[in-house]
């Protein structure tokens, strides 16, 4: 670290401890010396805050992720793998800043005279934002160089700091870093936004899952520097089972259950209330000192300020289960089935579906969602005479949805048929950019749930995992399985109707199942949208919404680790098949 700490520290504390004044006046007022800040706890915490407000939540203000997956495209088309190279790569991320920062505290807190109770958790706290950056790494590169001491960049560099782990030596770093990190910490579960031992149980078991997932379905590196033994997947899904358990058995936490008798709305508000109880870790918002524009971005283009970007695709939408458990999928034979709205050939779909997509009709705000392509107005229905013109009426119903993609409005307009219903405000119409206040959640019980039944089925537990499996189908209004009908398609369809559009869950879990290919390499579909007038119904006709076919190949498991880190390190060593 650089001998100064600079101006922010004071920003920090005039906001946040005005009553530390008098500390202001020991240094020049553009500075502070480290002994200071090593000495005074108001300052430490100021030191965590800024590693707060630097953590890798990736969430509203960064998150299209379900454009690079099967859950949806944007308004301006879909994300393609395809462009991946050596020198351009999705969603990177590789911050050693960060780990410097986190490791210059770790090596201070220990001496510092403060309050115990306090150093503990601080301690606690930074060992825990260190873990989270190396699994952030991990998941895109494999194994990534492990630093965890403060390196002098005026003295030469041992190897050891300059060459790639194995991804299973990063693994269980994170494992062993997150065992310190949880005796360190409060068990007390508020505030939500701040790390407590359940936030290190939930990361323990979502990365310990992600390390099994590596090692039975991955393929290991003869460098180690990708992949995990497949011997070792075992134990990995046996910590994530236990730590799972831990937390749900702790109680601090219980599912979301505020509308009981309707499970489509108790979904939906799952993801608007504050002080949510499900909620073991997420980035708050207030709308004013902090705020996003996911409401403005993605509620139907009628009420939002922008509106529309996000379409989730019709591949998406026929992967949820029927409620009865049946798999029988809608036939969309065009005009010879009409339906009363959208939701007509899904209406025997899980209701968290209706709860994350806006289809044709759907109430909203003062009105209902119009995503509707062409109106029909002939006596019987012809697709042929469909007149699709944004700027024309028959008898004065217009001929397409003001929601629909037919509108010419920038690139605000649903390329799919649909729009993204989940993480909007009920007051998302009134709602401008940057000022939303609907919190980003990174863990909830739901999850433990789902990944102690995983792992309990990868190891051959089928009972239990049934068991845990049904919490989140039991709410969501589903029929449950038992030992005899669970199987990982299942758990994997649970998951993706359970976690849509939420903290990049499906695209990470397409990448640990190695099932990405299987499923990204096609062009994905919309629906068109045709209002019949004379009976005020409608059909539906299936059309490609993206101009281009995804491409997955097998080495975007991985991210590259690009010419431009070799170059300022000729240490490091690129991932297989770029």
């Amino acid at each position: 670290m650089t001998k100064y700490i600079h101006y922010f520290i004071y920003v920090l504390l005039s906001l946040l401890l005005p009553s530390c004044a008098d500390v202001l006046d020991r240094q020049p007022l553009d500075k502070i010396s480290d002994k200071d800040v090593w000495n005074d706890e108001s300052m430490m915490r100021a030191y965590v805050t800024n590693l707060y407000s630097r953590f890798p939540f990736f969430a509203f203000e960064t998150y299209s992720w379900y454009s690079i997956t099967d859950e949806g495209t944007l308004s301006t088309g879909g994300t393609n793998a395809g462009s991946v190279s050596r020198s351009s790569e999705l969603n990177p991320f590789w911050d050693y800043q960060y780990i410097r920062d986190c490791n210059v505290f770790l090596e201070n807190v220990t001496s510092a005279p403060i309050n115990d109770a306090v150093k503990s958790q601080l301690e606690g706290e930074v060992r825990f934002i260190r873990a989270y950056t190396y699994f952030e790494m991990m998941k895109r590169y494999g194994g990534v160089p492990l630093v965890d001491v403060v390196i002098d960049p005026l003295s030469p560099v041992e190897k050891k700091y300059t060459q790639r782990a194995s991804e299973e030596t990063i693994a269980r770093f994170i494992l062993a870093e997150l065992d310190i990190a949880k005796e360190l910490l409060s068990d007390n579960p508020l505030p939500r936004g701040r790390v407590n031992k359940w936030t290190a149980l939930a990361l323990k078991a979502r990365s310990a899952l992600w390390a099994a997932s590596i090692a039975r379905y991955g393929e290991l590196a003869s460098n180690g520097f990708t992949g995990i033994p497949s011997d070792q997947a075992t134990q990995f899904y046996t910590v994530a089972s236990q730590e799972a358990e831990e937390v749900i058995a702790a109680g601090k936490y219980s599912l979301y259950m505020d509308f009981p008798d309707d499970k489509s709305e108790n979904y939906r508000k799952l993801f608007l209330q504050k002080n949510n109880p499900e909620v073991i870790f997420e980035k708050p918002y207030d709308g004013v000192n902090i705020g996003h524009s996911w409401d403005a971005w993605h509620a139907p283009p009628q009420w939002a300020a922008r509106g529309g970007t996000g379409n989730p695709t019709l591949e998406f939408i026929l992967g949820y289960e029927n409620i009865d458990g049946s798999t029988d999928q809608p036939n969309f034979d065009g005009a010879l089935t009409l339906y009363d709205d959208g939701r007509g050939p899904f209406i025997k779909k899980d209701p968290r579906l209706f709860a994350t997509v806006f289809f044709q009709g759907d109430p909203w705000a003062n009105g209902v969602t119009q995503t509707y392509e062409g109106l029909d107005p002939s006596a019987s229905p012809d697709p042929a005479q469909v007149i699709r013109n944004p700027n024309v009426s028959y008898e004065n119903v217009p001929a397409v949805g003001p929601d629909s993609r037919s509108i010419a409005k920038d690139d605000l307009s649903t390329n799919s048929g649909f729009l993204i219903k989940k993480y909007i405000d009920d007051a998302a119409t009134t709602i401008p950019e940057g000022q939303s206040k609907t919190n980003w959640i990174v863990f909830r019980l739901a999850e433990m749930y789902l990944t102690k039944a995983e792992a309990l089925f990868e190891t051959g537990n089928k009972k239990e995992a049934a068991e845990a499996l049904n919490y989140t189908r039991n709410r969501a209004g589903i029929s449950l399985v038992d030992e005899s009908t669970i199987t990982l398609q299942k758990i994997q369809s649970e998951r993706r109707a359970e976690f849509a559009f939420e903290a990049g869950h499906r695209f990470w879990d397409l990448r640990r199942w190695r099932i990405a290919h299987q499923i990204l390499n096609h062009r994905f579909q919309g629906l068109q949208i045709i209002r019949h007038h004379a009976t005020d119904k409608f059909y539906f006709i299936p059309f490609n919404c993206e101009s281009f076919t995804r491409v997955f190949r097998q080495e975007h498991y991985y991210n590259p680790i690009t010419t431009a880190r070799i170059n300022n390190n000729p240490d490091l060593v690129e991932n297989p098949l770029y």
